[in-house]
Order: structure tokens, then C-alpha cells, then sequence
């Protein structure tokens, strides 16, 4: 298989969330173009199809290079989980419903 002639994506600069780098599975990235999880092999992520289903999407054969261990990767996901926690909204709370009117026959002319 061959790369789509984009540049080089270096793990280091993707967002710990679009990686899977897990110590018992295969690594795995999301294809930036349809946002689709693909293994990578040969750090070339998997071909696969585009959105219509019969053409190959573009970001099929992007070049990955993992320059992160594991440890490293699972320290930012990590990291980036506790930012993320911490903007998390807080409870609202609603009005209370209005009292529902009585039934129109019951209701004095």
C-alpha cells in the first residue's frame, strides 16, 4: 500500500484522544479526514472507504510515526481527561412547572 503524499503526522502533535496506544492492542489512529478509528500498519493507516461507501478516503495511507511510548501516551490522555473534567458544566436547575389549568368543564362561565 502506498501513502497519500500528505506530510508526515507526528503522534506527538495529535490529541491524545485520536490514538490508541494501549500495551495489549495494535495502535490505532483516527483518519482525519472522515474521523473513522483504523489500525495502523507499517505506520500507514489502514485503507478504508469514504463516507458514499464506494470511493477510498483521502486520508487512507497517512503516514503516522509513533515517537511516543505508551507510558507517555496514557500520561497526556490522562492530563487531557483532568482539563476536560474541569470544564465540565455545572447542575442547572429548571423552573418549576407552572400548575396545569383546570379541565374547561369544570370551569365556571
Amino acid at each position: 500500500m502506498r501513502h497519500n503524499e500528505r506530510p508526515v503526522l507526528l503522534a506527538s502533535t495529535m490529541a491524545p484522544n485520536l490514538l490508541s496506544l494501549h500495551l495489549d492492542e495494535r495502535p490505532m489512529a483516527v483518519c482525519t479526514d472522515c474521523g473513522a478509528w483504523r489500525i495502523l500498519r507499517r505506520n500507514l493507516l489502514w485503507p478504508h472507504r469514504a463516507a458514499d461507501g464506494v470511493s477510498r478516503c483521502p486520508g487512507s495511507g497517512q503516514r503516522i510515526v509513533l515517537d511516543l511510548t505508551p507510558a507517555e501516551w496514557l500520561s497526556s490522555l490522562s492530563v487531557a481527561c483532568r482539563d476536560a473534567a474541569g470544564r465540565r458544566a455545572r447542575r442547572t436547575f429548571s423552573k418549576p412547572e407552572p400548575p396545569a389549568p383546570p379541565p374547561l368543564h369544570r370551569m365556571a362561565a
